[in-house]
This record gives structure tokens, sequence and C-alpha cells, in this order.
């Protein structure tokens, strides 16, 4: 019977910008599932603002830009954290060596992963998507939606498949009892990659709590100190409301037609089954009510700072309960190589590519350094490929524009890259999606277009030469990455 063994890392945490590096061991004389095996890192996460009132805030995680002026929020990949990987062992040496997995996986995923993958598997995910209610919520949080029990905010436990960053990873059999002590080296995109925004905050009632009609209130005419607010909007579920037990909250309304405004947190939730509508409770006295009504009453998010701190990695795997006698290992790794296109609109570069190679793909990241987008739709307009003087293809293969849909010969290259390379195509939409925008503009927010350029390549006895001609416009070809898929097997 197989078991689950966990291992922490070499290096203790915390784990920074400076400390980014991160060794595992895995023990000789075991055979390991890494299909099912992954790494785990813990953060801590602390929440203060200027109240010092101890609410519980939301937050999301978002890709940092690396260039002023882009302020496009976009959820990333777990995977992305890992930008180096290598894999090691005693008796063979090293088995695989990934430059630059964070752009690889990055761009794989926009393909092989669809939105209903990425929700059904949210609660693993450090960086979240607005859901149908056009809410999105941390992961490490425990929300209580109704009742008196204060939202918990809990460690952070962020899971990267094995299968995501390496070629082995999808082995349902790595045999150490041969291969002898293996060693994991990951080199970590760490907090000055990503950065950690609020949401509901101030001033987002209109945009980040599912529906601005959820933020207004019934008016309030009952004499004495107001601490209860009924929704003017009503609630099928709870599931819908925005609110949750120590969200702290600014509340503006009118007495007399004087405007105040109190911030409190909320210390209970109640949804009335019968008239659908939520009652909030707050901690503190919002208003005084003598002769005049509480009137125009609605509420908005206030400001609070999320801050984590990886203490923690560990790697768990999925040890065999049997071991099989394994003489030789197969599998398919990424080589990489980086080269500068030098602002040509117009570019053409021949590379030698080794004889195993039986895909490229050539990735060109744009100024947040993962995302390869097609910046306007006009910034790349096509691409040929040539191996040892032979055209890949009949013709250019014109790239998706602004407003354009992708072409035949598009689909081909894109289906025929990944067919080869045992993935699956599961997502054609080529528009990465916006983090921060409602479910039904996820897509049309300040739209970024993907940037596919990729084609399988045929196994010869010696290195091949392979010609890449890229041409575009306005800021043109700049950092290339090209990502070498070769076959790889080891006698044992």
């Amino acid at each position: 019977m197989n078991k689950v063994v966990k291992f922490n890392s070499v290096q203790s945490g915390e784990f920074n910008a400076q400390q980014n590096l991160i060794d595992f061991i895995l023990p000789a004389g075991k055979q390991y599932d890494l299909e099912k095996s992954y790494i785990n890192l813990v953060a801590s996460c602390s929440q203060t603002d200027a109240s010092g009132s101890g609410a519980v805030f939301n937050y999301y995680a978002e890709w940092s830009a690396q260039a002023t002026g882009d302020t496009n929020s976009r959820a990333f990949d777990n995977s992305a954290l890992v930008k180096n990987v290598r894999l090691t062992s005693d008796r063979v040496g090293t088995l695989e060596d990934i430059r630059r997995s964070d752009i690889l996986r990055n761009q794989l995923c926009e393909y092989t992963k669809n939105l209903d993958d990425l929700m059904g598997k949210s609660y693993t995910q450090f960086s979240q998507h607005t859901n149908q209610g056009n809410m999105m919520y941390a992961p490490n949080i425990e929300f209580e939606k109704e009742g008196t029990r204060k939202s918990r905010v809990r460690d952070l436990n962020i899971q990267i498949p094995l299968k995501d960053i390496l070629g082995l990873g999808s082995s349902d059999n790595l045999p150490c009892d041969k291969l002898g002590e293996c060693r994991l080296h990951l080199e970590m995109n760490m907090e000055d990659k990503f950065d950690i925004a609020q949401w509901q905050g101030s001033g987002k009632r209109s945009s980040e709590f599912g529906n601005q009609l959820y933020t207004d209130f019934d008016d309030v005419s009952t004499a004495g100190a107001l601490t209860e607010l009924t929704t003017t909007s009503t609630f099928d579920t709870i599931d819908l409301s925005p609110y949750w037990v120590g969200q702290r909250l600014s509340v503006s309304l009118d007495i007399s037609g004087a405007n105040t405004t109190t911030e409190s947190n909320i210390t209970q939730i109640v949804h009335d089954t019968t008239t659908r509508k939520i009652k909030l409770t707050f901690a503190d006295t919002l208003a005084t009510i003598a002769a005049n009504p509480a009137e125009n009453i609605e509420v908005d998010g206030t400001n609070g700072t999320t801050t984590l701190i990886f203490n923690q990695a560990e790697i768990v795997l999925e040890q065999r309960g049997k071991t099989e006698n394994v003489s030789e290992l197969s599998y398919a790794t990424y080589l990489n190589e980086q080269d500068a296109g030098n602002a040509l609109t117009a570019f053409s570069k021949q590379y030698s590519v080794e004889q195993e190679c039986f895909n490229l793909l050539v990735c060109l990241p744009d100024n947040s350094d993962l995302r390869c987008t097609n910046a306007g739709g006009t910034q790349y307009s096509d691409f040929r490929l040539r191996s040892d003087g032979v055209d890949l293809t009949n013709r250019n293969v014109e790239l998706p524009g602004a407003d354009d849909r992708p072409t035949s010969l598009y689909y081909d290259r894109l289906g025929m890259t990944l067919l080869n390379a045992n993935l699956p195509l599961r997502n054609l939409t080529e528009l990465i999606r916006n983090q921060t925008a409602g479910w039904d503009s996820r897509y049309t927010t300040d739209t970024l277009r993907n940037v596919f350029i990729g084609n399988p390549l045929p196994i010869t006895p010696q290195r091949k030469l392979v010609q890449v001609s890229i041409n575009g416009s306005g800021a043109g070809v700049n950092t290339i990455q090209l990502f070498k898929h070769v076959a790889k097997s080891i006698k044992l």
C-alpha cells in the first residue's frame, strides 16, 4: 500500500526575495509516485489597520508589473512561483534542469487548463479569480457568512504539483532505489514578483461587493442607538452575501439632511429566510436616532494591510508500497535558451537545436516577465519556422490580432504542438482573464491577448538548425525564451 511522506526543505525560512533558494532531499532506497506529489509552501498571515480593531480583511495576489504604467491585474498559476528548477541524483547526475520554468508553465497553463479547472482547484491556488457572483475570496481565510463566530485568518498553504514544474513530475515511479538520493533545487519568485492587494477596500462598493445594490440598506426609524442594519436587496442564499463576521465597514447615512460616516466591525449576521434579507449587527453605535429616521444608508469597505511571511517549505511525496524493477527511465523535459530581439519588427535568426528535440516553443514575455502577450494585437503579426532549410509550414502563420479570430493554420500548429507534447488542449479563449473584473467582463476589460509560437520538430541523428522568423510592429521583438522539448532515456 502506498503511503504519503513529508520532508521539510534543507533551508529554513523565512523565504523572501533575498533568500529564495529551496532544496529538498528525496531519500534513496524508495520509489515515489511524482504524479501525486507536490511542494507545499506555508506562509503566516497577519492583518492590521489604522483602527487596531482586529478586523478581518479580504485580499488577493497579483503579478507585479515590471515596467511603469502596466496596471493590468492578472492572476497567475502556482507554478509561476518557481523560476528555475533542477533535479539531480547521486548515481546519474542531472535529470532535469529547466530555466525560466515560470514563463514556460504559465504559457502552457493558458491552453491546458480552462476556467473550470482553475475554479475547481481554487482552494490550492495562491492567486484567485472572481466567481460568478463577482466576488473573490482569499484562500486562507475562513469567512463566517452567518452567526456570531468571527472569521479566522489561517496559515496559507500553496500547493505546487510536481507535474506542473517537472517532466518527471508526470511519472508514477521515480526509482530512487536505482537513482540513489535525489535533490530537487528550486529558485523561487517571491514577494518582489507579486503584490498582495486588498479586495473590498475603501471606495470599492460599486465594483467589489458583487453588486452595488448589495451595499444599500433600509431606512431606520426606531429611536435609540443604531447598531443594526438590514439590506435593501434580497439574497436567495447566504453564499451571495459580500459580508462576513469580523469585516470592517464604513457606514454612511443621513439624519435630517446631515450626513455621518462611521467605521465599525460586523459582530453578527442573520439571514432571514422569510424576507430573504440580511441583517448586520455592528460593534459600535452608528448613530443615535431621535425624531428623524436614518436614511440613504450605504456601506463601503475600509483599508487594511495583509502581510504574508513564507516561513516553511515542504515536499509531500506518495511513496510506493510495492517496489518495481525499473531498468530504464524514459521521460521528456525542457531545455531553455534566452535571446534578445533588439526591438526588431522583422526578426529572423537561426538556432542550433539538440537532435532529440521534438517540440519547439518560442515564448515572448511582456514587461511582466511572465505573460506572453500580443500588445494591442499588433506587436506580433505572424511567424514562420524552418528546420534544416525546410519550411515547417507552406506560408507564414498569422497570429490573432486585437479583434481577429485565429486562423486555421494557427490552430493547427497549436494543436500539433500540444498533442506532440502529450498535453491536453482545454482552452482556446486566447485571452488572459482580468483578475478583478466582473464575471461577465473578465475577458473584455483591459484585454490582453496570448501569443503562441511553436511547432513539432523531427528527431534527427545530429543537431538541427532551426530558423525563427517573427514579424510585427510597434515595440517589436524583445526578450525571447526558446524552450526545446527533448526526449531523454537513462539505463539504470
